[in-house]
């Protein structure tokens, strides 16, 4: 018996099989960086409960954003995060909270 080892898809292109519908391509890519970024979202909310919310929000808008990612202008890592930080703090600081300064 011959093993063939596969090597893994890479999370560019795993973004461009998000964008085209493929769910477990947005499965694998939340399992390949779940954990850090609900550690970003931890850090920034101080809520375990809270921070899984901004992580599966942020992976949402990833499934509707995939296409619209360039990897000419971000590492996939870095636009996970962005995106992870951008749904925790929307969460830290809902609209109309008062939060805001101007």
């Amino acid at each position: 018996m011959t093993l063939v080892h596969t090597p893994p898809v890479s999370d560019t292109a795993l973004l461009e099989q998000i964008a085209a519908g493929d769910s477990k391509a947005l499965w694998e890519l939340c399992t390949r960086h779940g954990a850090a970024l609900r550690a970003v979202a931890f850090a920034l909310l101080h809520d375990a409960a809270a921070a899984e919310r901004a992580v599966q929000a942020a992976f949402q808008e990833v499934r509707y954003e995939a296409g619209r990612f360039d990897p000419a202008h971000f590492p996939v890592l870095s636009w996970l995060t962005e995106v992870t930080r951008a749904s925790a703090l929307a969460r830290a600081h809902p609209p109309g909270d008062g939060a805001a300064t101007s």
